[in-house]
């Protein structure tokens, strides 16, 4: 087993090495040039793994200086491996996309050695791609690049983060992806109206609901289960996307608004039978109900928001988690209170919102009385 070391000279602390048996069987000791001891220990996990698996535990200096960037992203596409991933394969296939972008768009920097980037080659790839891309699709690029760095660092083919510092471009205001209170009922009337000839549009209205009630996302909308909906004491339990578990992993309980319960109970005792028991299930290509996969086709929605009369909303059924949160807030709501509904794990991601709250924050100031 090998061990992480502190190192001191001369009675100061120099940094952390680690001790263990390379795939030679000799025993050898490299500084980790990880900041914290945790991160060096994870730096010896991932070094032993790769001895168990016939490679040597750290990466030669020639290899470790000569490594490019476009080949790192290689490398760190083929190792790549958490625990914390639902799905390796389609992470994989995600990140092969976004650091495409700097392939394909920064091909200079891409070219340089991963060695030798620094935060001003960083900001470099931000500046280009804002030139073709909107600031969400740099952003989601820029945390692809930064993923795959941390990785690097991690398995000592870098010594510093050069990603670190970078300012990142504002996120995007989304003024176009939700809808008011007036739309969201001309939504949920037309789907009501499908639904009452049409089992399929009966279990998408559900879905619609679903949405713009709780603000689900759209696996937690087509994941739910009857088991996590309480209608007896109004509670909800989001332990599903799709097949698998919520985006950060973890479940959350809300309460069910009470203009969605009688919604949910009269459709209950119409819900198609399904193995999974979902609250939404689907029809598959057989003409048989179950749980909807994966995937991003819009499923008529685009279709309805046109017949109701309402714009059109990029992207359609995650516009309804928008439209749920801005008139949450809109409403009188607070963001520490939308943070938990939506399950964000930082509030940073929900102040996204906040500004539609300011309007009921200089209202309340008029309260205070002298």
């Amino acid at each position: 087993m090998g061990e992480v070391i502190r190192k001191m000279k001369n009675g100061a602390f120099i940094g952390w090495y680690v001790r263990y048996v390379d795939a030679d069987g000799k025993r050898k000791q490299r500084a980790s040039h990880q900041p914290t001891a945790q991160l060096a220990r994870r730096m010896l996990v991932e070094i032993e793994a790769r001895i168990a698996r016939g490679k040597a535990g750290m990466v030669d200096d020639a290899q470790h200086s000569s490594l490019s960037l476009s080949a790192l992203f290689t490398e760190f596409l083929a190792r790549v491996s958490s625990p914390r991933l639902k799905n390796l394969a389609t992470y994989r296939r995600r990140l092969r996309v976004v650091l495409g972008r700097i392939e394909s768009k920064v091909p200079h920097v891409a070219a340089l050695r991963a060695s030798d980037l620094r935060p001003a080659h960083v900001a470099t790839i931000r500046d280009v791609l804002s030139q073709s891309y909107p600031n969400g699709t740099v952003r989601n690029t820029l945390s692809g690049l930064g993923a795959a760095l941390s990785w690097a660092l991690r398995e000592g083919l870098i010594d510093r983060h050069p990603c670190r510092g970078v300012e990142l471009p504002p996120p995007p205001l989304r003024t176009d992806e939700w809808l008011d209170a007036v739309e969201i009922g001309k939504l949920l009337a037309a789907a009501e109206r499908r639904g009452a000839t049409s089992l399929k549009w009966a279990s998408r209205h559900i879905a619609i609901a679903l949405g713009v009630y709780l603000g689900l996302r759209r696996g937690e909308i087509w994941g739910l289960r009857w088991r996590d909906v309480d209608l007896l004491h109004g509670r909800v339990t989001i332990a599903r996307s799709y097949a698998t578990t919520p985006k950060n992993g973890k479940a959350r309980h809300v309460k069910l608004p009470a203009g969605l319960v009688p919604i949910l109970s009269a459709w209950r005792q119409r819900c198609p039978s399904t193995s999974a028991g979902v609250v939404c299930p689907a029809l598959d290509p057989q003409g048989r109900w179950q749980l909807l996969k994966d995937t991003n086709r819009p499923l008529g929605l685009p279709e309805l928001l046109t017949e109701a009369g309402i714009k059109p909303l990029p992207r359609a059924w995650h516009g309804l988690r928008h439209s749920f949160a801005s008139n949450f807030l809109l409403q009188g709501g607070s963001v520490l209170s939308l943070q938990k509904i939506l399950g964000h794990s930082k509030l940073e991601t929900t102040m996204i919102y906040a500004h539609l709250s300011a309007e009921f924050v200089d209202g309340a100031i008029e309260r205070l009385k002298y």
